[in-house]
């Protein structure tokens, strides 16, 4: 009965992602595709923190289980894709709103530091290999851009589980990938523009180089200004429903000018956070997170394809590309050695996951015809090692470095 059931609502998932083109709806695919990724993140994600392994690792093999690759309960779809990009925001909205802009800036000089060697060396790596093993210039560019920025959003969801984001490489961390976006955005940008026209557009590059810092800095700004404004006698139901508007709307501006949404509901939260004191905000806000978060990290395993990682070729590649990957953020550790080897270390570490963003790349380039699939399988491989081993690193690694932790960890 039970199989008959799932295997019901499976097709009615598949039919409603089917219809999505021409304006059907199907509640009951869509709201079984829900249930069913909430309910795998649950149970896995149990297991592994029985196994006192980062519950995200769970959540991604959660979603590989119920996925296309095995099960086949959950589909790649817009409305799917859409709800694990709300994961993504309200997930960094809440790290931002445990997070103050005094404590960023404190480590600022090494966030800059962390995030411009962290992007240069792992871009240098991938560009040189890519001509080394006979992929075209323009293949090796979207490889090495690839590389660059990090996905914040797994080393985040392992700091808040070790209740260790207000410690300051968690904060060098946040920062320097907060300066990564835009500088992937950048080599984007640069790449692109090779790939369409065969030259680099300069003036397209610095408007947005102008607009990316413009964001960042008004953001900054407002931080001081948000303590004097009432915010009791704003026309709003709730300080909580003002706070969401504004996380949502600083995730859609990001997006608008070409930056991850995660960035400006980041950025929210920090200008949000000096209102914590006064307002109750945390609380609901994490219980959103909670909901949403773990959809995030499932859907990118239900959309990894496990079968074009079967290759021989893409396997040795895949494997010596995750190897450039991991050591350019590893390098760029010594900016932070201001803070001990230790903690530099697992800044480092921090910075490993590349995630959706080095898919986005690659999907870019496949979709403009500059990378074939067996040169994007390779991308995929590459996300996938640096987004499971990071979280496989970093908890031992902060217990390492952090005594606390180390105490909290034994009990």
């Amino acid at each position: 009965m039970l199989e008959q059931f799932v295997f019901a609502a499976g097709a009615a998932a598949a039919e409603g992602g089917a219809q999505a083109g021409g304006g059907g709806h199907n509640i009951t695919g869509h709201l079984f595709e829900i249930f069913i990724l909430i309910l795998a993140t649950q149970i896995v994600g149990w297991l592994f923190q029985k196994m006192k392994q980062p519950a995200v690792i769970g959540e991604l093999l959660a979603g590989v289980i119920v996925g296309p690759a095995l099960l086949g309960w959950v589909a790649e779809g817009d409305l799917l894709y859409f709800i694990s990009e709300l994961g993504a925001i309200f997930l960094l909205f809440m790290v931002g709103l445990e997070t103050r802009l005094q404590d960023i800036l404190k480590v600022g000089k090494e966030a800059f530091v962390v995030a411009v060697l962290g992007a240069i060396l792992p871009f240098l790596g991938g560009y040189y290999f890519g001509l080394y093993v006979g992929f075209n210039q323009v293949a090796s560019l979207f490889l090495g851009a690839a590389l660059v920025a990090t996905s914040v959003g797994i080393t985040a969801r392992v700091m808040q589980e070790l209740d260790v984001l207000s410690r300051p490489y968690s904060r060098i961390i946040l920062g320097a990938a907060v300066i990564d976006d835009i500088e992937g955005l950048i080599v984007l940008a640069i790449v692109s523009g090779i790939a369409t026209t065969g030259a680099v557009e300069t003036a397209g590059i610095v408007k947005l180089v102008v607009i990316s810092f413009l964001f960042v800095g008004a953001a900054m700004a407002l931080v001081p200004l948000v303590r004097r404004i009432p915010i009791d006698r704003l026309p709003f139901q709730s300080p909580l429903g003002l706070s969401i508007a504004f996380g949502l709307g600083m995730a859609t501006l990001a997006s608008f000018i070409g930056l991850a949404p995660i960035v400006g509901a980041f950025m929210a939260g920090m200008v949000m956070a000096e209102l914590r004191e006064e307002h109750d905000l945390e609380k609901p806000v994490h219980a959103i997170e909670s909901f949403l978060a773990p959809i995030f990290f499932a859907y990118m395993g239900v959309q990894l394809d496990l079968a074009a990682l079967a290759s021989r070729e893409v396997l040795m590649a895949g494997v010596i590309v995750s190897l450039i990957a991991i050591g350019g953020k590893l390098v760029a550790m010594f900016g932070a050695l201001s803070q001990g080897i230790r903690n530099a270390l697992v800044v480092g570490v921090g910075m490993v996951p590349r995630g959706e963003v080095g898919l986005i790349v690659a999907s870019i380039g496949l979709g403009a015809g500059a990378v074939d699939e067996k040169e994007f399988a390779i991308v995929i491989f590459m996300v996938v090692a640096t987004t499971i081993i990071a979280p496989l690193s970093l908890r031992p690694l902060v217990a390492w470095a952090d005594p606390e932790v180390a105490r909290s960890e034994g009990n």
